[in-house]
């Protein structure tokens, strides 16, 4: 081991090789560049975002998916029991007609005031049924729409996450 060479007392030492004479207080906080840290905590909020968004875009998106099917399937086995409710009224429409012409005894006019009773029930189902299937169309076609804002809002917010991941503003 080699010993140090004896200070020299002639000239003061060099600020490298000058010796610490009290400890100075080290700062707590670090300073970093606050331009960069801004966009970091940028890329990372709408990072965030982003995947919060497709998130729900997705749960969106399968919610409507399936209620667009039910509906479909709803309005498809509607569809069956208005042609079947529609001969129904048809026929009987056809019976009461035959009825009011053969008019020639009282039993068969209270035979016509039920079938007359009947029809008319039967015609408040099919509208009502109309009136229901309607109500899903206009259901499915503000889902449909949701759905595409909802699309377009989702591929703004990914178009906004690529320009504050490759430093845009």
């Amino acid at each position: 081991m080699q010993e140090p060479p004896p200070p020299s007392s002639g000239t003061p030492p060099t600020g490298p090789t000058r010796p610490v004479t009290a400890a100075q207080p080290v700062s707590q906080e670090v300073v970093y560049e606050s331009d960069l840290v801004e966009r970091v905590d940028r890329a990372r909020f709408w990072a965030n975002f982003g995947a919060v968004a497709a998130a729900l875009a997705a749960v969106l998106g399968v919610i409507a998916l399936i209620v667009a099917i039910n509906a479909k399937n709803d309005a498809n086995n509607d569809t069956g029991g208005n042609a079947s409710l529609q001969r129904q009224v048809n026929s009987l429409q056809d019976d009461v007609s035959s009825l009011k012409s053969e008019n020639s005894s009282a039993a068969t006019k209270s035979d016509v005031d039920k079938l007359s009773t009947q029809v008319d029930s039967l015609q408040k189902q099919l509208s009502t049924i109309s009136a229901d299937q309607k109500q899903q169309s206009q259901d499915i076609s503000k889902l449909q729409s949701d759905l595409s804002d909802l699309t377009s809002r989702v591929d703004q917010v990914e178009k906004a996450q690529e320009q504050a991941a490759s430093g845009g503003p």
